[in-house]
């Protein structure tokens, strides 16, 4: 009988247990103002702006994928949760579209779903690659494969952020 109690106290904390780490999650949401290094600002739906913290520590997520502080745009619709009233943000999820644009540099590596492309001295950006990639280089078109690192390449970005056109500007 003693047994059975100290299994049903153990039950009954387990169950309560998660119920008090989700009260203690603070979740904002709405559309973000704007967006710095420590701190995003986000419209709430009864007009009132919310700055949340974020830090280092902070996950970033852009239309369900890894992303980093510097891909959230204005206009966006995001979501902020944190573990303590001013804390920094643990995940921050962006939704919005993502405008087509080009990304340049020297190959670094050739990945089968993937192209690591270094923008300068500090910064790598990883690009997917899909079916529908095609590689120009001098005039025609070339195979994925053809591609080495230390090309320069200007990557044309389709609207999910994966490569659309690869164009080979010279080689290392």
């Amino acid at each position: 009988m003693k047994a059975l109690l100290v299994v049903v106290a153990a039950c009954v904390a387990l169950g309560a247990a998660p119920a008090a780490t989700a009260a203690d999650r603070l979740v904002e949401r709405g559309i973000v103002q704007s967006v710095g290094p420590s701190a995003l600002v986000l419209r709430a739906l009864d007009g009132s702006e919310v700055s949340v913290a974020v830090g280092p520590a902070t996950r970033v997520r852009l239309n369900g994928r890894p992303a980093s502080l510097a891909d959230i745009r204005s206009g966006f619709v995001a979501e902020a949760v944190t573990l303590a009233p001013g804390a920094s943000a643990v995940v921050v999820r962006a939704f919005g579209r993502v405008a087509s644009g080009a990304e340049s540099g020297r190959l670094v590596a050739i990945r089968p779903r993937a192209l690591v492309v270094r923008r300068d001295a500090r910064r790598t950006v990883r690009i997917p690659v899909t079916a529908r990639t095609t590689v120009w280089r001098a005039g025609g078109r070339i195979r994925l494969r053809a591609l080495r690192p230390g090309m320069r390449v200007q990557v044309v970005l389709a609207p999910n952020g994966s490569a659309r056109v690869v164009l080979v500007q010279g080689a290392a």
